[in-house]
């Protein structure tokens, strides 16, 4: 069973972790080893300990015969930009749908918050995901670079999409 919740800073090490391994497995073959290992190096920060208490959702799949669960994705919206950050799913969660639940989630936040459209850098691996979940099309795609903070530059897409027609989750 998946179940979405809001993150605390416990959640924190399971978050880089899952962010990594994602990285390194779904962005294998769009990006060069060399950038991978840059985006990838290093220890888990305060500061990112921080940002995933005060703004992270973690997805977890209970196994309910030993009462235990396992953070097996996260995602973040970032209100202020009406952006979608940090989606990731661990590699053993790819394709059981974890992915999409998490973005409907957060598209249903954000609709309820009144943003009109989110908007996402998406790696270049993720494009058809995105857009078979709703974003892009005409108009609403652009080519981009994201310039990582550990001095890297990778080719991204630039995607939206439009809440108008989420009434029905409301």
């Amino acid at each position: 069973m998946l179940r979405i919740r809001k993150a605390t800073q416990l959640d924190a090490k399971a978050c880089w972790d899952i962010r990594n391994a994602a990285i390194n497995k779904g962005c294998a073959g769009f990006y060069s080893q060399d950038d991978l290992e840059i985006w990838t190096q290093g220890e888990l920060t305060e500061s990112f300990r921080r940002m995933v208490g005060a703004h992270f959702y973690v997805a977890e799949i209970l196994n309910e015969t030993i009462q235990e669960s396992t953070v097996v994705g996260t995602i973040m919206l970032d209100e202020s930009y009406a952006q979608v950050e940090a989606l990731f799913v661990s590699p053993e969660a790819m394709g059981l749908g974890v992915g999409r639940s998490l973005l409907q989630f957060i598209e249903t936040k954000a609709f309820n918050l009144g943003l009109a459209q989110l908007r996402l850098e998406s790696t270049l691996n993720a494009v058809e995901f995105y857009r078979r979940c709703g974003f892009g099309g005409e108009g609403l795609e652009e080519d981009a670079v994201y310039c990582s903070p550990r001095g890297i530059a990778l080719d991204c897409r630039v995607m939206y999409k439009n809440l108008g027609r989420l009434t029905a989750r409301r």
